[in-house]
């Protein structure tokens, strides 16, 4: 995520060390949601008493932690084989994969968080084999930073869209590998008898993201988009383009799989994870285009109530008036349904209106 990798990184740390936070919320009758105790678009506060403490929001959902893998605690890692030859990697934040073949390893993504464990746990898994490719998903360097370490690798093929390779030739990044093999179309290549797709995508990146696809493993790749279970990180997933993220569900859905791994927490998601998704940023847009609805009147009324003097400041409180409202509708019909939902529901609703108001 570029710019906002240590940003990222730190939240996601948090949102699973058992205060990731989900807001206090209650109904005044059966009909109609009652104000929120407290505004979930304010700063979280670690001081006892303020209106948005920490303790003041509720952990994640039980069903969420229930489906997080144990991390070994002597590496660090959770390495699990899903299908025959095609194994995970997380070490509770970011996700990496490696498919065994019987003329050596396609390598997925390769995490700065713990790259310099890849070597070893995919050892330990295909002792006898080489590692021939590692396929980036995206050029962004919380997810490909640790590339280095693979970098006396013989002969190792480094595959990327021809925009990412641009985009990492530019950025002189040190821990990521110059791409040996680039695409602009639709693309495959195979191993062993096993093939990978790879498909051209906007979704998240400025430049471009790549769907990953194991047709034979029914297994897809599609990085910085969903987080199963819990609603996406921040501004959906910090998207360059709202729109085009709001097209990734149908895109995805096209395709036969039964696991997807979006690069994010430890949890793999399944088809009904990106269901979930698809319906909770629906959601989101239709709730946003109804309150906008009327949204220069309000702009004028806000802006006629100030004095006509200050144009910014009126226009920053129709913002929020619009923000305000959606989080309260969408906390109130997504919680208990996914985690997190008032950590983020402020920052999807006002992406989406930033991005209504443009387009």
């Amino acid at each position: 995520m570029k710019t906002f990798e240590f940003f990222a990184s730190a939240v996601f740390w948090v949102g699973l060390s058992a205060v990731v936070l989900q807001a206090v919320y209650s109904k005044s009758n059966a009909d109609e949601a009652a104000p929120l105790q407290f505004n979930t678009g304010d700063d979280v506060s670690f001081s006892s008493g303020a209106p948005n403490y920490f303790e003041a929001f509720a952990p994640e959902l039980p069903e969420m932690l229930a489906r997080m893998p144990q991390v070994d605690a002597e590496t660090g890692l959770y390495v699990s084989e899903i299908k025959p030859g095609l194994f995970y990697v997380t070490e509770g934040v970011y996700q990496s994969a490696f498919l065994v073949t019987d003329d050596g390893v396609i390598v997925f993504d390769a995490p700065p968080s713990f790259a310099h464990k890849l070597p070893d746990a995919i050892r330990q898994h295909a002792p006898d084999k080489s590692i021939r490719y590692l396929v980036y998903s995206h050029g962004h360097s919380d997810h490909i930073g640790g590339a280095s370490v693979f970098g006396d690798i013989d002969a190792l093929e480094v595959v990327a869209h021809g925009d990412v390779a641009h985009s990492i030739a530019i950025a002189k990044h040190p821990g990521i590998l110059a791409a040996t093999e680039t695409y602009n179309a639709p693309h495959s290549f195979s191993l062993g008898g096993e093939t990978v797709e790879l498909t051209p995508a906007s979704f998240h990146a400025e430049d471009v993201d790549t769907i990953i696809y194991l047709p034979k493993q029914k297994f897809v790749l599609a990085v910085d988009t969903i987080t199963p279970g819990e609603v996406p990180f921040m501004n959906f997933g910090a998207t360059s383009d709202v729109g085009a993220y709001m097209a990734f569900f149908d895109m995805i859905l096209e395709y036969e799989f039964d696991h997807i791994l979006s690069g994010h927490v430890s949890v793999l998601g399944t088809r009904e994870d990106v269901i979930i998704a698809r319906d909770y940023a629906n959601d989101v847009w239709q709730t946003v285009g109804a309150g906008m609805a009327d949204f220069f009147d309000r702009f004028n009324s806000t802006f006629a109530d100030i004095g006509h003097k200050n144009a910014n400041l009126a226009y920053r409180a129709t913002i929020e008036a619009v923000r305000r409202d959606c989080a309260r509708q969408i906390i109130d019909r997504w919680t208990g349904k996914l985690s997190v939902v008032e950590v983020w529901a402020d920052s999807h609703c006002e992406a989406v209106i930033l991005y209504k108001i443009m387009h």
